[in-house]
C-alpha cells in the first residue's frame, strides 16, 4: 500500500481516541464566495405603478416632440408645393439683382437703398454663393423660416399649458394660405415672423420667472427682428402691452431687455430714416380699401380669414397666454394701420409675424373643447384654406407673371432683336431688366439697347439710360417693348422721348398683357 493511501486511514491516538482522515479532493482549487461591495446598489424589480409612470412620462415626451415636429413637417410639404411655380415678381428680383454684385458693391447699394433690411440681403448673399441663385435656393430660407416658425408656435403652446394648444395652433398655421405663401417668398418676411414668433416664447418664459439668460436671449430675438426687417419692431408695443396687463412688475426687467436688443440695429435705423423717401414713398395711405383688404386677405383667403377672426376673439380671456395672443395679434397691425394714415408705410406683409397670435389663440380655444371639436375644427379649417391655397400659388397673387414674359419673348426671338424698357413704369418699373437678366441666357436675350450704366453700379440701383432714343436704335429692325403694368397702347406714357422715337420709326407688331406685364413687339416702317 502506498504512502498516500495509508495516510488516509484510521489512526488511533495513545488516549484511546480515533482520528479518521477527511478525503482529499486532488486537483480541485475552492475559491471564496464573492462579497458583495458596501456600497452596492440592490436592484429590485419595479411596481407596476412605477412602470405605468415612467410609459407615461415617454408618452408626454413623444406627445411634446409631435406638438412642434407635425407643424413644421406639414409646413414644409404645402411650401414645397409648387414652390418653383410662379416667377420672381419685383421684389423677389431685387434680391436676386443683389447676389449679383461684388461684396463691395453689395456695401455702396445698401448705403443707397434698402439698408433697413440689409442684414437679409447679407445672408441671402452668403446663401446664394454656396447653394446658387436659381429660384428654388433663393426661396429655400423662407420655407425653412417658416417650419421654424411652425415649430415655436408648437413650443409656445406648451409653454401654455399642454402640448394639444401646441398641436392645434402650429396646424393651423402650418395649413394657412399664407404661411405658405410667404414661405415661398424670397424676401424677409418669413425670416421675421421666425424671430417674432421665439421673442414670444421667450416673453412667456420671462412672464414665468425672470432669469438673465432669458433676457439676453429675448434681446437676441429682437435684434433679428429688427434686422429682417425694421416696421416688424412693432411688436415691441404688443409685448410690451401684454407684460402690462398680466405682470407690471416685470417692466423695469423686459424694458431693458428690449432696449438692448435695439442697440445693434441703431445704424440701420438711421440710414434708413434718410432713404425712407425712396423705399417707401410709393406706398399708398391707408383707407377703408385698404383695411378690407387687410379682413380679405391676411390670411390668404376671405373664408379662411374670417373663421381665424372668429375663433381667436372666441378665444379672448384675462388668461395670460390669451393676453400675450391678443396683443401680438392686434397691437403692431393696428398701430400700423394708424401710421398709415399720416406717412407712406401700411403694407400687410410688414405684420405678417401677428399670424402667430392669432394661431395660438385657436389653439387656445380648440384644446378646452375636447379632442373631436379639435379634430372636426382643424378639417373645417383645412377645406376653407383649400381655395386660398390655389390662389396663392398662381402668379397673380405676386402681382407678376414673370414667366409668361420670357416665355412670349424667348418664343419669337430673332438675332438682332433688341428691348426697350419703360424705366419710370407705374410701380417697381425699374426693376423690369432684372426679368430679362434672370430668365434668358445672353444668347437668346434681346439686346438693351438704350443702356448707359448698368443697374447696381457705383451705388446706383437704377440704370441709367442715353439720352439720344435715336441715335441708340440705329438701325435696328425689331424692338421688344417690356412695360410693367397692361396698357392699351404699349407705348402709352412711356418716359423720356421714347414714345415719339418708336412712334415715329416703328409699328407695334403685336403686343400682349400677362399678369403686371405689357409687352410689345414692334417692327420698324419701311421708307416712303
Amino acid at each position: 500500500m502506498s504512502r498516500a493511501a495509508r495516510s488516509q486511514l484510521p489512526v488511533a491516538t495513545p488516549n484511546g481516541e480515533v482520528h479518521i482522515p477527511l478525503p482529499r479532493r486532488v486537483g480541485v482549487v475552492e475559491t471564496p464566495a464573492p462579497t458583495a461591495p458596501a456600497d452596492a446598489t440592490i436592484l429590485l424589480p419595479k411596481s407596476p405603478s412605477q412602470e405605468e409612470a415612467e410609459r407615461k412620462q415617454r408618452w408626454e415626451a413623444w406627445q411634446r416632440r409631435i406638438a412642434w415636429g407635425a407643424p413644421a413637417l406639414v409646413t414644409v410639404v404645402l411650401c414645397v408645393i409648387g414652390l418653383t411655380g410662379p416667377g420672381l415678381w419685383a421684389d423677389e428680383l431685387a434680391t436676386w439683382g443683389i447676389t449679383t454684385v461684388s461684396w463691395s458693391e453689395l456695401w455702396k447699394q445698401l448705403d443707397g437703398t434698402d439698408a433697413t433690411i440689409g442684414p437679409y440681403y447679407v445672408l441671402i448673399r452668403v446663401w446664394t454663393t454656396v447653394f446658387g441663385d436659381s429660384d428654388l435656393s433663393l426661396r429655400l430660407p423662407s420655407l425653412l423660416a417658416m417650419a421654424g416658425a411652425a415649430a415655436v408656435i408648437g413650443l409656445i403652446g406648451i409653454r401654455l399649458g399642454s402640448h394639444r394648444i401646441g398641436l392645434i395652433a402650429g396646424l393651423t398655421f402650418a395649413i394657412l394660405p399664407i404661411t405658405t405663401r410667404f414661405g415661398q417668398e424670397a424676401r424677409p418676411y418669413a425670416l421675421a415672423t421666425l424671430a417674432a414668433a421665439v421673442a414670444t416664447l421667450l416673453l412667456i418664459r420671462m412672464l414665468e420667472g425672470f432669469t438673465l439668460g432669458i433676457a439676453l436671449a429675448y434681446a437676441v430675438a429682437v435684434a433679428a427682428l429688427g434686422a429682417m426687417h425694421l416696421v416688424a419692431l412693432l411688436m415691441l408695443a404688443g409685448h410690451g402691452l401684454a407684460v402690462l396687463l398680466t405682470k407690471r412688475k416685470l417692466l423695469w426687467r423686459w424694458t431693458p431687455s428690449a432696449f438692448v436688443g435695439l442697440i445693434p440695429l441703431i445704424p440701420i435705423i438711421l440710414i434708413g430714416r434718410r432713404q425712407q423717401g425712396s423705399q417707401i414713398g410709393w406706398i399708398p395711405f391707408t383707407d377703408l380699401h385698404q383695411i378690407e383688404a387687410y379682413g380679405l386677405e391676411f390670411f390668404g383667403g376671405a373664408l379662411i380669414g374670417g373663421a381665424i377672426f372668429a375663433l381667436g376673439a372666441a378665444a379672448v380671456s384675462r388668461e395670460r397666454g390669451a393676453v400675450v395672443a391678443i396683443s401680438l395679434s392686434v397691437v403692431p397691425a393696428g398701430l400700423l394701420m394708424a401710421l398709415g394714415s399720416l406717412t407712406h408705410i401700411w403694407q400687410q406683409r410688414y405684420v405678417l409675424y401677428t399670424v402667430v397670435g392669432w394661431v395660438v389663440l385657436v389653439g387656445l380655444l380648440l384644446a378646452k373643447r375636447g379632442l373631436i371639436a379639435a379634430v372636426a375644427t382643424l378639417a373645417a379649417l383645412t377645406v376653407l384654406a383649400l381655395p386660398g391655397h390655389a390662389s396663392v400659388r398662381k402668379p397673380a397673387f405676386r402681382y407678376q407673371d414673370t414667366k409668361a414674359v420670357v416665355a412670349l419673348i424667348e418664343r419669337d426671338y430673332q438675332p438682332g432683336d433688341g428691348i426697350v424698357y419703360g424705366l419710370k413704369d407705374r410701380g417697381p418699373g425699374v426693376l423690369n431688366r432684372d426679368v430679362i437678366a434672370h430668365y434668358l441666357p445672353e444668347n437668346r436675350r434681346p439686346t438693351d439697347l438704350l443702356v448707359d450704366r448698368p443697374m447696381r453700379t457705383d451705388g446706383w440701383m437704377v440704370a441709367s439710360e442715353h439720352a439720344d432714343v435715336a441715335v441708340r436704335l440705329g438701325e435696328t429692325r425689331r424692338v421688344w417693348v417690356l412695360r410693367l403694368g397692361e396698357y392699351g397702347d404699349p407705348l402709352d406714357d412711356l418716359d423720356g422721348s421714347k414714345k415719339d422715337v418708336l412712334k415715329e420709326r416703328y409699328d407695334v407688331a403685336d403686343s400682349w398683357w400677362t399678369t403686371g406685364y405689357t409687352v410689345a413687339l414692334l417692327t420698324r416702317k419701311e421708307p416712303v
